[in-house]
């Protein structure tokens, strides 16, 4: 069950890799700045959509903002992201549903692998980081 379990998450993460690499592509070509995704609660009755999530992208079709809803119209989620001119992701600002930062995950990177990972609380203090170590073939 295990390895079955652990098969499908390996799978899921490949598949959805993939979806975002071809998905950037995509929303650089249309020039798409905002994704707002709408949901409908038919089995409630409900006549009127509400918002699920907003997504904002820049100018590279990189998602740079997102905002997930629960029914009520209440944040229940808000990060924002920042890129490097390689395209890796530096900067991960959690947000609370005022627009405060609470969080913050600063990535470094060398030779465009990460190297190590930061993490700020919401007084930006470092509390915590990751180093990453890789090992190569010979």
């Amino acid at each position: 069950m295990i390895k079955k379990n652990l098969a499908f998450f390996a799978l899921f993460m490949l598949l959805t890799g993939t979806l975002a690499a071809q998905g950037t592509k995509t929303i650089k070509e249309k020039q798409i700045s905002t994704l707002t995704v709408y949901e409908h609660f038919l089995e409630d009755g409900d006549k009127e959509p509400v918002v699920e999530a907003i997504e904002r992208f820049n100018e590279n079709g990189e998602l740079v903002e997102v905002k997930e809803m629960n029914r009520k119209g209440d944040v229940r989620k808000w990060e924002k992201y920042a890129y490097n001119e390689d395209g890796e992701l530096v900067d991960l600002q959690i947000l609370d549903a005022k627009g405060r930062v609470t969080s913050r995950e600063k990535s470094i990177y060398k030779d465009g692998l990460r190297i190590e990972k930061q993490y700020f609380n919401n007084k930006d203090q470092m509390y915590k980081t990751k180093v990453y170590k890789y090992e190569y073939r010979e």
